[in-house]
Protein backbone atom coordinates (compact mmCIF):
# COMPACT_ATOMS: atom_id res chain seq x y z
CA UNK A 1 0.00 0.00 0.00
CA UNK A 2 1.02 3.58 -1.60
CA UNK A 3 1.07 6.05 1.75
CA UNK A 4 0.91 9.68 0.36
CA UNK A 5 2.73 11.94 2.91
CA UNK A 6 1.09 14.94 3.66
CA UNK A 7 2.88 18.39 4.75
CA UNK A 8 0.75 20.61 6.89
CA UNK A 9 -2.29 19.72 9.33
CA UNK A 10 -4.71 21.08 7.20
CA UNK A 11 -3.85 18.87 4.38
CA UNK A 12 -3.87 15.91 6.77
CA UNK A 13 -7.77 17.15 7.77
CA UNK A 14 -9.04 17.34 4.63
CA UNK A 15 -7.97 13.97 3.19
CA UNK A 16 -8.94 12.36 6.91
CA UNK A 17 -12.80 14.27 5.98
CA UNK A 18 -12.86 12.65 2.91
CA UNK A 19 -11.86 8.85 3.91
CA UNK A 20 -12.63 8.78 7.64
CA UNK A 21 -16.24 7.82 6.78
CA UNK A 22 -15.82 4.78 4.93
CA UNK A 23 -13.03 3.86 7.04
CA UNK A 24 -15.47 4.13 10.31
CA UNK A 25 -17.88 2.30 7.81
CA UNK A 26 -15.64 -0.71 6.99
CA UNK A 27 -14.34 -1.06 10.97
CA UNK A 28 -17.94 -0.95 12.32
CA UNK A 29 -19.38 -3.36 9.69
CA UNK A 30 -16.29 -6.21 10.41
CA UNK A 31 -16.97 -5.63 14.16
CA UNK A 32 -20.46 -6.71 13.80
CA UNK A 33 -19.40 -9.30 11.77
CA UNK A 34 -16.71 -10.68 13.94
CA UNK A 35 -18.93 -10.23 17.50
CA UNK A 36 -22.12 -12.21 16.22
CA UNK A 37 -19.77 -15.11 16.16
CA UNK A 38 -20.23 -17.76 18.47
CA UNK A 39 -17.86 -16.85 21.61
CA UNK A 40 -15.38 -20.05 22.56
CA UNK A 41 -16.47 -21.62 25.49
CA UNK A 42 -12.59 -22.27 26.66
CA UNK A 43 -10.98 -19.56 28.54
CA UNK A 44 -8.14 -18.75 26.26
CA UNK A 45 -10.74 -18.40 23.18
CA UNK A 46 -13.30 -16.69 25.43
CA UNK A 47 -10.50 -13.85 25.81
CA UNK A 48 -9.22 -13.82 22.45
CA UNK A 49 -12.57 -12.99 20.93
CA UNK A 50 -13.15 -10.40 23.72
CA UNK A 51 -10.06 -9.02 23.43
CA UNK A 52 -10.33 -8.29 19.39
CA UNK A 53 -14.03 -7.12 20.23
CA UNK A 54 -12.42 -4.64 22.64
CA UNK A 55 -9.57 -3.52 19.98
CA UNK A 56 -12.30 -2.83 17.22
CA UNK A 57 -14.13 -0.65 19.60
CA UNK A 58 -11.22 1.15 20.20
CA UNK A 59 -10.31 1.48 16.79
CA UNK A 60 -13.65 2.97 16.12
CA UNK A 61 -13.34 5.43 18.93
CA UNK A 62 -10.16 6.44 17.50
CA UNK A 63 -11.37 7.40 13.98
CA UNK A 64 -14.69 8.98 15.68
CA UNK A 65 -12.38 11.14 17.53
CA UNK A 66 -10.43 11.82 14.37
CA UNK A 67 -13.63 12.39 12.50
CA UNK A 68 -14.78 14.82 15.15
CA UNK A 69 -11.51 16.69 14.55
CA UNK A 70 -11.77 17.08 11.13
CA UNK A 71 -15.29 18.77 12.17
CA UNK A 72 -14.67 23.12 11.65
CA UNK A 73 -17.67 23.44 14.23
CA UNK A 74 -15.90 21.41 16.98
CA UNK A 75 -12.42 23.12 16.19
CA UNK A 76 -14.05 26.30 16.66
CA UNK A 77 -15.34 25.03 20.37
CA UNK A 78 -11.70 23.57 20.86
CA UNK A 79 -10.04 25.20 23.90
CA UNK A 80 -6.66 23.93 23.83
CA UNK A 81 -4.27 21.83 21.60
CA UNK A 82 -4.07 19.49 24.03
CA UNK A 83 -6.91 17.63 22.72
CA UNK A 84 -5.24 17.47 19.35
CA UNK A 85 -2.60 16.06 20.70
CA UNK A 86 -4.28 13.65 22.47
CA UNK A 87 -6.29 12.88 19.47
CA UNK A 88 -3.15 12.36 17.61
CA UNK A 89 -1.26 10.10 20.10
CA UNK A 90 -3.76 7.51 20.65
CA UNK A 91 -4.13 7.06 16.59
CA UNK A 92 -0.52 6.51 16.44
CA UNK A 93 -1.30 3.96 19.86
CA UNK A 94 -3.21 2.40 17.51
CA UNK A 95 -1.58 2.13 14.43
CA UNK A 96 1.30 0.84 16.41
CA UNK A 97 -1.30 -1.58 18.21
CA UNK A 98 -2.04 -2.58 14.47
CA UNK A 99 1.37 -3.19 13.11
CA UNK A 100 2.01 -5.22 16.41
CA UNK A 101 -0.90 -7.25 15.37
CA UNK A 102 0.29 -8.59 11.77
Amino acid sequence: MTVKKVKTLKALKNRLKKTLPEKISEVIASYEVFSEHPVPEDAKGFGAHHTACKAAVVHAETLLKLAKWTDDKEMAETKTNEDILEMIAQARNELSRDDDDD
